[in-house]
């Protein structure tokens, strides 16, 4: 969490460096409730519904017309999810592993900075809509989980989340799609209000845990963000 701060604040300082010497320049803050949830394109794994986290933000537009901008920034997501998948377990350190259909509940910590065309247009006096698209360089940082399974008709709980981590890719590209709108409270100062979708390009496991047990894991999230904008 120090280093998330650190490098939100680097960028702040940045942005309102930018924002005195660059007409077209514009930064703002974001937050709000994300659903995540496992991605249809996995292969032995199920998901079990969208799981509520939360994210925030920083967003750094440049404007490169009266319609277009170059936007990026930085972002931090907490998500969680349920699903399913294959592993080898044991119930004994002495006994050999055998493969079983795992729950698991998972709370990941990832940082993003997107990378987004975002084109505004104006629809009403003060009001303004806007979509983007773009790469998202994803970081995970942080992964908690809690596995459920049933082996020779005994079943294992964990009791509390454990990190595995280890078990999960550095990095995690996404792509992104978004639309909102913004309103102009004043010329240097409007809210606005957005809907994202983020889905990994990549597969979330390490390649270990894939060619043991044929699982792979595509994370996607739809954010609901508020924000302001200077």
């Amino acid at each position: 969490m120090k280093r998330i701060s650190l490098i939100i604040s680097l960028v702040v300082l940045f942005a309102l460096n930018g924002a005195a010497q660059i007409d077209n320049f514009r930064f703002g803050l974001k937050l709000g409730p994300n659903f995540s949830w496992a991605g249809p394109c996995s292969e032995k794994v199920e998901n079990h519904g969208a799981r509520l986290g939360f994210g925030t933000g920083i967003v750094v537009d440049y404007y490169l017309t009266d319609v277009f901008a170059a936007s990026t920034g930085v972002e931090f997501a907490f998500c969680r999810m349920k699903y399913d998948f294959t592993d080898y377990r044991s119930l004994d350190e002495f006994l050999s592993e055998e493969q079983v259909m795992v729950s698991r509940h998972l709370k990941s910590s990832n940082l993003e900075i997107p990378i987004k065309v975002k084109a505004k247009f104006n629809v009403a006096d003060l009001f303004d809509a806007f979509v983007e698209a773009g790469l998202g360089l994803g970081f995970n940082l942080k992964d908690y989980v809690k596995d459920e399974y049933e082996l020779h008709w005994a079943e294992y709980k964990s009791e509390f989340y454990e990190d595995y981590t280890n078990q999960y890719r550095a990095f995690q590209p996404s792509i992104i799609f978004g639309f909102g709108g913004e309103y102009e409270i004043n010329p240097k100062l409007s809210v606005f209000a957005q809907l994202s979708y983020h889905h990994t390009l990549s597969n979330a496991f390490i390649n270990v845990l894939t060619d043991r047990t044929g699982s792979k894991l595509f994370n996607n999230f739809i954010g609901i963000e508020v924000g302001i904008m200077h």
